[in-house]
């Protein structure tokens, strides 16, 4: 009698071999799409964070008439609650900035802070100030260093303003940067064409051929690490 007992059936090593290439072959190509449509997801809640600014801005112009510059604030970071209920370390001593006021004052905003980005203890910070559009008004909030109109930074919104808000986002990878740029500034010209390009568009001073004069986000230039701050327009008076 055929003994049936000592008969298995399953998967070949050849079979599983080609199973796994076929997974992998998948996992190469839907996984960059994956990854893209997480950072694109974050650069758009980031454009959110941005409007919500804007519409604490109004709401503070509507109740005061008026939108203050940084310099004219009195001190209030250095005694601005941390995780623990003290003083950020790295908090002491900066200059105050309208996003301040519109969160630890007024409580207009929920935050400054965007899911992409990255602060640097004791350096950069993501913030919302306000700017002279003349003279030397420099957007320096946060730890930026860019200055108004002088260095080619011109909100394309905000005309013939004499101040106007923004909000600093320090240290963008290219590919935030590049997916921040277009959203904002898009749609570019066909001949603009990859993340070198777009950034290359929007970037304070910048002279490659065809550079935009006017925008409502602009980046620094290329940090060693290479990353990009970026300043996107809030509101103007």
């Amino acid at each position: 009698m055929k003994n049936t007992h000592n008969s298995r059936k399953g998967f070949t090593l050849i079979e599983m071999i080609g199973v796994l290439a076929i997974i992998g072959i998948l996992a190469s190509v839907v996984a960059p799409r994956v990854i893209e449509s997480i950072r694109d997801a974050k650069v758009t809640s980031a454009i959110s964070s941005v409007n919500a600014a804007k519409t604490a801005v109004l709401n503070y112009y509507q109740r005061y008439d008026r939108i203050p510059f940084d310099g004219d604030l009195t001190t209030y970071s250095n005694n601005r609650p941390g995780a623990d209920g003290t003083a950020p370390a790295n908090e002491s001593g900066n200059a105050d900035t309208l996003g301040h006021i519109l969160y630890y004052q007024e409580l207009l905003m929920e935050e400054i802070k965007t899911p992409i980005g990255e602060a640097e203890e004791g350096a950069l910070d993501f913030a919302v100030g306000c700017v002279a559009t003349s003279g030397s008004g420099a957007c320096d909030a946060g730890g930026g260093s860019a200055t108004y109109a002088a260095n080619n930074l011109f909100f394309k919104s905000a005309g013939n303003a004499t101040r106007v808000a923004y909000y600093y986002i320090p240290k963008l990878t290219k590919q935030e940067a590049a997916a921040l740029g277009t959203k904002v500034n898009g749609p570019f010209p066909v001949t603009v064409q990859g993340e070198d390009s777009i950034i290359a568009e929007s970037t304070i001073g910048g002279s490659v051929p065809g550079n935009i004069s006017g925008a409502n986000c602009w980046f620094s230039a290329e940090a060693s690490d290479g990353t990009h701050d970026a300043y996107l327009y809030v509101a103007h008076q």
